[in-house]
């Protein structure tokens, strides 16, 4: 085990060594020392708001202050609002901290929601260090519940590393928990719970690692609510701040599904038996066909959209010359494709729409 040696006197009162563990009495005087601390000011409102107590996957703890919020509040959330929180002190000097901490960043990245990592640098804040007693560097604690369970100081091999960090992870349940809550809040949503689900993708929004997706959930509960310009608004912000993250399916699912909704209140007011009416009356107004597909996607009738779409596809497939046959396949073609983003590829109607769609092309 590797142990950096602080040099000057105040590292020296930080970082002396201690081959004893913390014990479990220390970590509750450390706990009601921090709960004193002044708490950090509020952040500015953003809606929508997650719930308090969380932290992202990797922070940097800056203050005193944030320690209770950050480390103790959000350890008594559950995963992966909060979860358990590994804390990491370390200092810039320190050389094996350089090898520990990118391994613990690793590790809990790895680890899909289930664990937190608050990283303290003990020159910064030479005070949180030394309420809680950490005498040698590298030092890293674990935090579950409000409660110090775990600890350890110096470098560990790779597989002893992980073995400790796969303990803090099962207190949690284990890996995967961001993605079964991103599950939970779409069966919410499925279901009706417009007020559990938004929360629930509200919560997420603070986690970057699910961020995208979780504003992606909120457009569909915002156009679950006919709030379509709060949903516009919720795309507009993942093309802003997560370009990276459009082609992700679920983002590129909720995306489309906003974009289908905008298309169908195009302010026509042309119901579904006026459209079709006129369709009995000139069968290749292509315009109207694309206005009656929209509608149908309005009103869930994905099958009958799709039929319509590919009937204007059909009809204008020869006409490779006329302009303004090709402007309505155009509109029709692009139109579909994002039909096939909201049904999903795995959806028997996408799979066969893109099928038939492939024979219409190749004639």
């Amino acid at each position: 085990m590797t142990i950096c040696r602080a040099t000057s006197l105040t590292r020296s009162l930080l970082l002396r060594r201690s081959a004893a563990p913390l014990a479990a009495s220390r970590a509750a005087r450390c706990s009601r020392l921090l709960s004193t601390a002044a708490p950090p000011p509020p952040p500015p409102p953003q809606p929508p708001q997650p719930a308090g107590g969380h932290t992202g996957a990797i922070i940097e703890i800056k203050s005193a202050a944030e320690f209770e919020p950050l480390v103790m509040a959000a350890s008594q959330q559950a995963p992966p609002v909060g979860g358990p929180v590994i804390v990491d002190f370390y200092a810039d000097w320190c050389e094996p901290c350089k090898q520990l901490t990118p391994a613990l960043e690793k590790l809990v990245n790895a680890a899909d929601g289930a664990v937190r990592l608050a990283k303290v640098n003990v020159d910064a804040l030479p005070e949180l260090a030394q309420a809680l007693q950490v005498k040698s560097l590298p030092t890293v604690m674990a935090v579950h519940k409000g409660k110090l369970v775990d600890s350890f100081q110096g470098a560990l091999a790779d597989a002893q590393l992980k073995a400790w960090v796969d303990k803090v992870v099962a207190l949690a349940g284990g890996p995967g928990v961001g993605k079964r809550a991103l599950e939970v809040a779409a069966e919410l949503l499925e279901a009706g719970q417009l007020p559990e689900a938004t929360q629930a993708y509200a919560d997420l929004t603070a986690l970057p690692e699910f961020a995208a997706s979780a504003h992606a959930g909120l457009a569909l509960c915002a156009l679950a609510d006919d709030n379509l310009s709060m949903a516009n608004e919720m795309v507009a912000s993942l093309h802003k701040k997560f370009p990276a993250d459009l082609e992700k399916p679920d983002v590129k699912k909720a995306v489309s599904k906003v974009a289908l909704a905008a298309d169908a209140d195009d302010g026509t007011g042309r119901s579904l038996a006026e459209l079709r009416a006129a369709l009995e009356a000139e069968p290749l107004a292509h315009a109207t066909r694309l206005e009656l597909a929209q509608k149908l996607m309005g009103t869930s009738e994905s099958e009958a959209a799709v039929d319509e779409l590919l009937f204007i596809l059909r009809k204008t497939a020869r006409k490779k010359e006329d302009a303004a046959a090709g402007e309505a396949a155009g509109a029709a073609k692009e139109y579909l494709f994002k039909v096939f983003d909201v049904l999903g590829p795995e959806s028997d109607l996408s799979k066969a729409g893109r099928r038939r769609l492939a024979n219409i092309l190749l004639v």
